[in-house]
């Protein structure tokens, strides 16, 4: 049953020892204040990196060619080749794990214009497999399809720079023409850009996309590939569809199967993994710096408890001369750091969220749109305060112990 008359006896304890009470919540606070601070901004951290990567596939892996090192059934050493469309299709039919294969072919830089604005813009030839691979998230319209691929259809994806700077008055520009030197293109999406972190091929907030054959007909390379990306079935090994690949690819170009330098290129889930091992350390570091924070104030919670069971020594004895059990004490003695605890703790829980909402408005302003929370969660922040409220009653039981060790008759002849 909830006694009033014994918390007021309490808070009227605390508010008469006032710079006692302060130091005892001041350490709390500053445990609590630290812990939410520093566990923001790592939550921030991993959200950020998190979502620089956007959308893509972990599982995925790229390949380029290199000049061959190795002489092979006649071909000699040094040599230059190129990819070709039958290597995807051969890796397609070949290798059951692959869930997408897409190529990619650069057309650089080109004069583009719509109207009388102009830019110079990256080109791009896709295949259509590659939005699923790398998700671009679309503003407008859609991304290149496989009727487009099949008709070398003269299409286009655009970025949202490219989109701002060629249709300044925003509207939506699927279905207009642009011109690229001599040819003309009809806009069908408009791209906005995924990740912030990786880039593979160009940017695509400066990027004409279009498929693939296009470019190929365009620059007259015929079925030649810049570039090859695979991503593998879920639960699929990429590294073991990789070597299938690489083992496919080189024999369709008389390439020895000892070469390593030939085709070239990246593991992208050798990169989330060393990716999510940093992540992973900070976080670590964080906890243990956080808890570190928790536990001192804790200490300090118990060392100056103890204080306050010396300085009322007499009254402890008063106490048990006429009759107090020892629960009572020990309650008294508990209740004081409970309450000092929690008042503590709130506050500089409730000080952390708002410092972090600080920082948050204040990093906002200085970033384009794309701002991560920088706030721990509902739960963190209550087992928290949960936490160093535990620890706080435990290290009040060893000032209460001491309490109860006192003797009636050496407290009250104590000065």
């Amino acid at each position: 049953m909830f006694d009033l008359d014994r918390w007021k006896e309490i808070w009227e304890t605390i508010a008469r020892n006032r710079k006692r009470s302060i130091m005892t919540g001041l350490g709390v606070f500053w445990g609590i204040f630290m812990f939410t601070v520093l566990m923001g901004f790592g939550m921030w951290l991993g959200r950020t990196a998190t979502a620089s990567l956007g959308g893509y596939s972990t599982n995925t892996s790229y390949f380029f060619t290199d000049q061959t090192s190795i002489p092979y059934k006649g071909m000699p050493s040094g040599r230059w080749w190129d990819f070709d469309t039958r290597d995807l299709e051969a890796i397609r039919r070949q290798v059951p794990e692959i869930k997408y294969a897409a190529a990619m072919n650069w057309g650089g830089r080109q004069n583009v214009s719509h109207n009388d604005r102009k830019g110079e813009y990256y080109l791009m030839g896709y295949t259509h497999d590659f939005q699923q691979i790398n998700p671009q998230p679309l503003k407008f319209g859609r991304f290149i399809n496989r009727p487009d691929m099949d008709g070398k259809r003269k299409v286009c994806v655009i970025g949202e720079q490219i989109w701002k700077e060629l249709f300044p008055g925003g509207e939506n520009p699927v279905g207009e023409n642009i011109k690229m030197n001599d040819l003309y293109l009809t806009v069908v999406g408009v791209m906005e850009r995924g990740s912030t972190s990786i880039n593979i091929g160009s940017n695509p907030e400066t990027t004409i996309a279009v498929p693939n054959p296009l470019v190929q007909q365009l620059w007259n390379e015929g079925t030649s590939v810049d570039m090859i990306v695979v991503t593998a079935e879920d639960g699929a090994s990429i590294e073991k569809v990789e070597e299938q690949c690489k083992r496919i690819i080189a024999a369709n170009h008389i390439i020895s199967p000892d070469d390593k330098k030939a085709i070239s290129g990246f593991n992208l889930g050798e990169e989330f993994e060393k990716l999510n091992g940093l992540l992973g350390g900070i976080g670590l570091l964080t906890w243990i710096v956080g808890l570190g924070t928790l536990l001192a104030g804790i200490v300090g919670v118990s060392n100056i408890m103890l204080v306050i069971v010396r300085e009322r020594t007499q009254e402890i004895g008063v106490r048990r001369a006429i009759g107090a059990r020892p629960w009572s004490i020990i309650s008294q003695i508990l209740s004081e750091s409970f309450l000092l605890t929690f008042i503590a703790g709130i506050l500089g829980l409730a000080a952390g969220v708002g410092l972090l909402s600080l920082f948050e408005k204040l990093i906002a302003t200085s970033m384009d749109g794309g701002m991560q929370p920088l706030q721990i969660t509902f739960g963190l922040g209550i087992t928290a305060t949960l936490i160093i409220i535990a620890g706080s009653l435990l290290a009040g039981i060893i000032p209460a112990s001491r309490a109860m060790k006192i003797k009636a008759v050496d407290a009250i002849r104590e000065e």
